[in-house]
């Protein structure tokens, strides 16, 4: 099946926590959501980035969708509410979001960035938790362990951070 919507490139996907849906991010400024059942689009949320969505998750419980993203002159990290729709924007890195994860308990979401930063931020209220970790480079990829204890960073070296 191919799913046809997005303008430009997709560089993210997730899934809901039903397997029926699918988030997708693209360098068109938009987050679509995917109906896989029947093939076909159910939302595009316009301009949920000013720039290029470089990375969307869902959360674990399906209540909270992140997007990322942004260029070398400005960067946007959102968290939506998926009940509500009220959406908060959190700021910090100073380049292009590149990964997040959202830890197993749907209460801490991290990001790395191109600005060679690690972040956690509460995911309830948009406020860090800890960080910023710095790295040698670009953090390419953040994974909270399966108990939310412990941070893996993917940059030039990997760092493994107590939470």
């Amino acid at each position: 099946m191919t799913l046809k919507g997005h303008r430009q490139y997709i560089e993210s996907i997730s899934y809901f926590p039903d397997g029926q849906r699918m988030i997708s991010g693209s360098h068109d400024k938009t987050a679509r959501q995917w109906d896989l059942k029947a093939g076909k689009e159910i939302e595009e949320a316009r301009d949920v980035c000013e720039r290029e969505v470089w990375v969307v998750a869902v959360s674990k419980d399906g209540r909270w969708v992140i997007t990322g993203g942004g260029e070398r002159n400005g960067v946007e990290l959102k968290v939506c509410e998926v009940e509500t729709g009220i959406v908060k924007k959190i700021q910090g890195h100073s380049n292009v979001i590149t990964c997040i994860d959202i830890s197993v308990d749907n209460t801490l979401l991290a990001s790395g960035s191109w600005d060679t930063t690690a972040r956690i931020w509460n995911l309830q209220t948009g406020e860090l938790v800890a960080g910023p970790f710095e790295s040698i480079g670009v953090v390419g990829s953040v994974r909270f362990s399966t108990d939310s204890k412990k941070l893996a960073v993917k940059s030039g070296e990997p760092i493994c951070l107590d939470v």
